[in-house]
């Protein structure tokens, strides 16, 4: 696949950004239609492909709406927006857009800030063995939708697992989804409305910033510490905003690797009582984490926090199972929501996810994986400490946070790491409103590679 996909990528890019600066000159009118996708393909001597892409980048930004059978239209209060706009020369180096992408295994050796853990750390045998058990009875999962809900038995094995962890909730207060980035998606359209303000983290997970922003939500970032967001500016920032919903990760943080600590989650939880605010806990890190840590679901009585979890980094990404415990009519609101979206999500995946968690298999790919993770974390902290990076944070998990000991802009370094086949995930793509940044987040499954080390040594001063 080459160049090719990269210079389709270049004109999608460029024909998305000037459409969207003629939209937000006020040069396109809100409810104004787009020239059809054949029509806008001819006029700028693209593929119907590459102009389709280019709709679709729009749509997700929110500055276009799509009707089915009726073509594109300029977004009511599209002008109000604040896209973030993605360069092609930064989607050609990056980590986080290009993750994933097929073709860049044919030009990058290391991809050292991706989100995901390698192939091989995860429980292949488990779910080959689920596989095969399921596969005796397939016409029983294949022949009709799930349950909007989940399958029953899976969010009865689920309401147990987390009353282990100290999170009280019944079978009924779950809702199975399509990963965890359904169910936080699920999560902002039902707790929050364009052009009102949700709190996050910040350094903060880069997907719920984009979803945020796809639906005309401004996002304000509460500074993370080494026990979590900061308490205080958490207090004053809600009171100023009278944000809504705090959105924020609580173990082994993407990026920085922090957990939150016990008085500071007391704190967030004081606080979002006192502001009337409803915390969206996204944890999908826990199992990870030998030591339990309590999340924040765990310490809430009046039930007002809403936790999300993923079985992406134990089992398998591939399987898209994730999963919201609620209680109220907010978690009514999610279900029906979610029926509406996508009527149900895949009772099959939810069949071997639930097999595998019950397999005696799974607690010792837990442990194995647990130690795994701390002996590479412990390693790739000494080896880029050794360089002269600067690494502020003594966390754990799959995610290390630090700047390279070089004056280099972030650009320029990761334009250089790309030539040398390395792939970074810059800072800024974890920022609200994509501000500038000096730190890039590390994997340690991946960074643990001569090739990056060389590559920091030669960067200059």
């Amino acid at each position: 696949m080459g160049a090719e996909p990269v210079e389709m990528q270049t004109r999608v890019f460029a024909l998305a950004s000037g459409l969207r600066q003629r939209i937000l000159a006020g040069n396109l009118a809100e409810g104004a239609t787009m020239p059809p996708v054949r029509e806008l393909a001819r006029n700028n001597r693209v593929s119907t492909f590459t102009a389709s892409r280019a709709y679709d980048l729009l749509v997700a930004e929110g500055l276009v709406d799509a009707r089915r059978g009726m073509g594109y239209y300029v977004a009511q209060n599209a002008r109000g927006f604040h896209p973030m706009e993605v360069t092609a020369s930064e989607a050609d180096s990056d980590s986080i857009t290009m993750g994933g992408q097929e073709y860049c295994s044919r030009s990058i050796q290391l991809d050292a800030g991706c989100g995901c853990l390698p192939p091989s750390w995860l429980s292949a045998e488990g779910v080959r063995t689920a596989l095969l058990r399921i596969s005796r009875r397939p016409a029983a999962y294949v022949s009709r939708y799930g349950n909007p809900y989940g399958l029953p038995a899976l969010r009865r094995h689920l309401a147990a697992a987390l009353a282990q962890r100290a999170i009280e909730c019944s079978e009924e207060q779950i809702i199975v989804t399509q990963g965890a980035s359904q169910a936080l998606e699920l999560c902002i359209r039902v707790l929050a409305r364009s052009g009102e303000t949700v709190l996050v983290d910040d350094p903060c997970y880069p997907y719920v910033l984009a979803m945020l922003q796809a639906r005309g939500i401004r996002a304000v970032g509460i500074p993370r510490t080494a026990a979590g967001p900061d308490p205080r500016i958490l207090h004053s920032t809600a009171s100023a905003t009278r944000a809504r919903v705090f959105i924020t990760n609580t173990t082994f943080h993407n990026p920085t690797g922090t957990t939150i600590s016990r008085e500071v989650a007391d704190n967030i939880l004081m606080i979002a009582r006192h502001n009337g605010m409803t915390i969206l806990e996204d944890d999908v890190f826990a199992e990870l984490n030998k030591n339990r840590s309590r999340s924040l679901a765990s310490l809430d009585p009046q039930h007002s926090v809403i936790y999300v979890g993923s079985f992406s980094k134990t089992l398998s990404p591939n399987l898209r199972v994730g999963f919201i415990a609620a209680s109220g009519d907010c978690l009514e609101k999610i279900a029906i929501l979610k029926n509406v979206t996508s009527l149900s999500s895949s009772e099959l995946a939810e069949q071997i996810v639930l097999s595998s968690l019950a397999s005696g298999q799974h607690r010792a790919h837990l442990e194995s994986l647990q130690s795994r993770l701390a002996c590479s974390y412990e390693e790739v902290t000494r080896r880029l400490t050794d360089t002269g990076a600067e690494l502020p944070f003594q966390g754990a998990g799959i995610f290390i946070w630090a700047k390279l000991p070089t004056r280099l802009h972030s650009a320029e370094i990761m334009e250089l790491a790309r030539q040398r086949g390395i792939l970074l995930a810059p800072g800024r793509m974890f920022r609200p409103g994509s501000q500038p940044s000096d730190y890039f987040r590390f994997n340690v499954a991946y960074a643990n590679d001569d090739l990056l080390y060389s590559f920091i040594r030669s960067l200059p001063p």
